[in-house]
C-alpha cells in the first residue's frame, strides 16, 4: 500500500489532480477543500472534517480498499482522522487551532488528541502521518506540550518518526526541510512528519513543487 501526505496550501482541482497523479493507494491531505469542491475519478473515495468548506484534512482512498472511518474516532479532534484500512490504522493528522481549541498551541492540540486515541495505537499496527504544525524550538512550547514530548509520548509505546528513524538525525538538526515559511527558501522548517510501529518497505521526502504547495510531500509504502 502507497500512502501520500501533502498539505497542498491553497485547494484547487488542477492541485488535486496533479497529486492523484501520483498514483497512490492513499491520500493523507491538509488544507484540501470538503468534497462537494472536489471532483474525484471514479474508483476514488473521500472522507473530509474541517471548519471551512474551503480548507480542512481529508483522506482520499481508493475504493477497492477495505477502509471506513474507525467508530470510536473522537469529532472534537476533527483535526486528527483515523482510518481503519485492512487492519491497519492510518492517523491523518493537522493540529490546527479552532474556536474550541484556542488557548491551546499546536504541540498540545497534537498532544491531547494523540494520548487520547493511544489505545488504539497499541491496538493496532499504525501509521500517523501529516503536517503537525510543530518543530524544535517553536515559539510558546513548553517541556509538557513540544513536539520533543510527542516524540517521547510516542516511542514509549514504539511508534517511531520514519525520517528520523531512516536518517539517523536527531529532532532539530534535520538535513532537509518540509516548509518553507512564505515560499522563501531561506526560512525552512521541518514540520511534517509520519509515525508508525510497522517496519515500512520505503519513506521519503518528495522534492519541493512551488505550483503545489509550500510544504513538500511524503511518500509512505507498506
Amino acid at each position: 500500500m502507497k500512502i501520500l501526505a501533502y498539505n497542498i496550501n491553497l485547494s484547487s482541482q488542477e492541485k488535486i489532480d496533479k497529486v492523484l497523479g501520483y498514483n497512490a493507494d492513499v491520500y493523507i491531505l491538509p488544507e484540501v477543500a470538503c468534497p462537494s469542491q472536489v471532483k474525484l475519478p471514479e474508483g476514488y473515495r473521500m472522507e473530509w472534517m474541517g471548519d471551512f468548506d474551503y480548507k480542512g484534512l481529508g483522506i482520499i482512498w481508493k475504493s477497492n480498499l477495505n477502509a471506513e472511518i474507525a467508530g470510536w474516532f473522537n469529532p472534537k479532534h476533527q483535526y486528527f482522522l483515523p482510518i481503519l484500512i485492512d487492519g491497519k490504522l492510518i492517523m491523518a493528522a493537522w493540529p490546527t487551532t479552532t474556536e474550541q481549541n484556542k488557548p491551546m498551541k499546536y504541540p498540545q492540540i497534537a498532544l491531547v488528541a494523540l494520548q487520547e486515541y493511544a489505545p488504539y495505537f497499541k491496538e493496532y499496527p499504525t501509521i500517523i502521518s501529516g503536517d503537525m504544525n510543530c518543530y524544535k524550538g517553536q515559539s510558546g512550547q513548553t517541556k509538557q506540550f513540544s513536539i520533543q514530548a510527542i516524540f517521547d509520548f510516542l516511542s514509549e509505546m514504539g511508534i517511531v518518526s520514519d525520517y528520523h528513524d531512516q536518517t539517523g538525525e536527531e529532532l532539530g538538526k534535520e538535513s532537509s526541510a518540509t516548509y518553507y515559511h512564505q515560499f522563501k527558501e531561506n526560512l525552512p522548517f521541518f514540520i511534517d512528519y509520519t509515525f508508525s510501529n510497522l517496519p515500512l518497505k520505503s519513506y521519503k521526502l518528495g522534492e519541493w513543487d512551488k505550483s503545489i504547495s509550500d510544504h513538500v510531500s511524503q511518500f509512505i509504502e507498506i
